[in-house]
């Protein structure tokens, strides 16, 4: 038998980030370097199987990747038999119903008393159903699969509105797990899974259940690799007992808070477990060579550090030199951290000089409708347009003469990695970590000085105003992370370090 990898993440979705993406990148690496690769998963959702092919078609995730859910493992059923229930189905003649504007959801009355609220899929089936009593407090929500069968149950808390007992059922109605949970902090007290109406067994808390699953997927490999690729996944590693397993912590983003001072600033909350047991793994892995030099310089442990960064495929940028050179695009989350609205603020500074070009902002979060309103506000929705998400970024970038990365803080920085590999130089505030190790400044990009909205604007007016400085950065950018950064290249060195675990 060979080693078997195993990615450890909490949960998955399309329409998601940086974390989702390397994850899966990674995963396929290891499945094309010939491993039994598995990503492991520890939430509930009852839309689990339609969303893992989701992820296998938009991500193109690697068919000899398998993706494992612990709800799934422990209610061990294989071809369950449909038994569709319509929305129309539930909805009888001794009930008066209203359908919630904007929303797959319709509140249902009985005898004038508000008794269930129910959500459906765009199929009509149904998807959830809360229920209330007399009183109108929310006295329990069920969860229904897409195989019509009922999934989960949770009973809530009168006052606080949250689960005090969670029961997960099988297609047959069975209960094989049940919790008790503080309906406070939502942490479970109490774990149970059932064998029919026996006890199997008992755990005080949802990391030693997730443990326990790690450990009774792994119990027969020869030589297990655990890979904890979210922070809320790192200490249920370090929890399964298994001598066979080597365990990796894998960072995604900087390790210290704001104002991100290396040597004085607070270490995140996140990763102070993972930079706090580093004598209960075997190696953490940073991904650029600057932040494992600062880890060792606040935690020692140079033997335990490790620099690996993502790889990707370069494009032919070639193929595709017919950008727009009034034309700069933004491909982020749109969350505070990404400071989007410095480019907002930028391009009103710009605009006074030249007004003719365009920025498009690719990308969905919390700040979306900030956003909207401070480019209405500046008078600027014929230049600054949000394009919503999307997961075609090679075509997005087809017509980009370059992009624009403001963030406070990344780990590598994976929209600067993409766009180089797709030809399109990137202007950069200098933050750690990604500028500085992807980057070479006035070469395939430029790199400026973090938070200076007016020198953004000044090169962002320098680029627009130089197309033949764009087509050698172009040529350069692709070049660089072809030599560098390729998916070829930094496969090899998660071969190399494979094979010596």
């Amino acid at each position: 038998m060979g080693k078997e990898i195993y990615f450890l993440i909490n949960s998955l979705d399309v329409g998601r980030g940086g974390l989702t993406k390397a994850c899966i990148q990674q995963a396929n690496m290891s499945a094309e370097l010939g491993y039994k690769t598995t990503i492991l998963t520890f939430n509930y959702n009852s839309d689990y199987d339609i969303i893992t092919e989701k992820l296998f078609q938009y991500y193109s995730i690697n068919r000899d990747v398998e993706i494992r859910n612990m709800y799934d493992f422990y209610r061990d059923e294989k071809n369950v038999e449909e038994d569709l229930t319509k929305v129309n189905d539930c909805i009888s003649s001794d009930f008066a119903y209203e359908k919630v504007k904007n929303k797959n959801g319709y509140r249902i009355y009985e005898n004038g008393l508000y008794r269930y609220y129910m959500t459906h899929r765009d199929d009509e089936t149904v998807k959830g159903v809360d229920c209330f009593n007399d009183f109108r407090y929310r006295i329990r929500s069920e969860a229904y699969t897409p195989k019509g069968y009922l999934g989960k149950v949770s009973y809530m808390d009168f006052e606080l509105n949250k689960p005090r007992q969670m029961v997960f059922k099988d297609s047959k109605g069975n209960c094989y797990l049940s919790k008790w949970v503080n309906p406070e902090t939502g942490n479970a007290h109490k774990v149970l899974l059932f064998n029919g109406n026996e006890i199997k067994k008992t755990f005080k808390s949802d990391e030693a259940l997730k443990a326990y699953f790690i450990e009774k997927v792994v119990e027969n490999d020869e030589y297990p690799i655990l890979i904890s690729d979210a922070r809320n996944t790192d200490d249920v590693m370090t929890l399964v007992d298994d001598e066979k397993a080597k365990k990796l912590i894998r960072l995604h983003s900087n390790h210290v808070k704001e104002p991100f001072d290396v040597e004085k600033s607070e270490i995140v909350s996140t990763v102070k477990f993972a930079l706090n047991n580093l004598d209960k793994i075997d190696y953490l892995v940073a991904l650029t060579e600057r932040q494992k030099e600062d880890i060792v310089t606040r935690k020692n442990h140079d033997e335990k550090l490790l620099a690996l960064p993502h790889g990707i495929e370069v494009k032919n940028s070639d193929a595709h030199n017919n950008f727009k050179k009034d034309k700069a695009v933004v491909i982020s989350r749109l969350v505070s951290l990404k400071q989007i609205h410095h480019v907002v603020e930028a391009a009103s500074l710009l605009v006074e000089y030249n007004p003719n070009f365009l920025i498009e902002i690719y990308g969905s979060g919390d700040q979306e409708k900030k956003l909207k309103d401070l480019i209405k506000s500046k008078g600027l929705t014929e230049n600054v347009i949000l394009k919503g998400y999307t997961d075609n970024i090679e075509n997005v970038y087809k017509e980009a003469a370059f992009s624009i990365v403001t963030s406070k803080t990344e780990g590598f920085s994976l929209s600067i990695l993409e766009s180089m590999a797709n030809g399109v130089p990137v202007l950069s505030y200098n933050f750690n970590y990604g500028p500085e190790d992807i980057i070479t400044n006035g070469k395939d990009g430029l790199i400026i000085e973090k938070n200076n909205i007016k020198q953004l604007a000044e090169n962002m007016n320098y680029l627009f105003s130089n197309p033949e400085l764009i087509n050698e950065m172009r040529i350069n950018a692709a070049k660089s992370i072809k030599d560098r950064f390729s998916r070829d290249k930094v496969k090899q060195y998660w071969e190399e370090l494979f094979k010596s675990l």
